[in-house]
């Protein structure tokens, strides 16, 4: 069975006006609810019988990263979960496709990544709560 990669990305600035929009949405239905953070995290398919080379590794950091920020991306989430939180993560089925991970490939083969043949991304939230 190949293994799934997973890359977390460190929400940018912008990211924490959305969070903010989430979070007044949100409180309507939740009114114990106190922040949300999100993350992005690539789901990464790799088919070779070997993990990723350094080198390997070094490039799909950079594709899945912002040029302007540096170490944006880490294999572990950035998201610490507390005793009070409740971590969702929101993606597409396991069983479809998207034509984004279809473009993504595309660009890995590109980059000379052959052994990635599916790449699905997800939205992380860690919900902070009033107890």
């Amino acid at each position: 069975m190949s293994p799934v990669l997973h890359f977390y990305v460190r929400p940018s600035g912008h990211e924490g006006a959305a969070s903010g929009h989430t979070r007044r949405k949100l409180q309507g239905k939740l009114p114990q609810l106190q922040a949300v953070e999100t993350e992005l995290c690539y789901n990464v398919n790799w088919t070779a019988e070997a993990l990723p080379s350094a080198e390997e590794m070094k490039k799909l950091m950079w594709l899945f990263g912002c040029p302007l920020l540096l170490d944006d991306v880490a294999q572990e989430s950035w998201l610490l979960s507390g005793s009070s939180d409740l971590l969702l993560e929101v993606g597409p089925r396991l069983n479809f496709s998207t034509p984004t991970s279809t473009n993504i490939v595309s660009v890995c083969h590109a980059a000379g990544l052959g052994p990635v043949d599916r790449v699905e991304t997800t939205r992380r939230y860690r919900l902070s709560v009033w107890l």
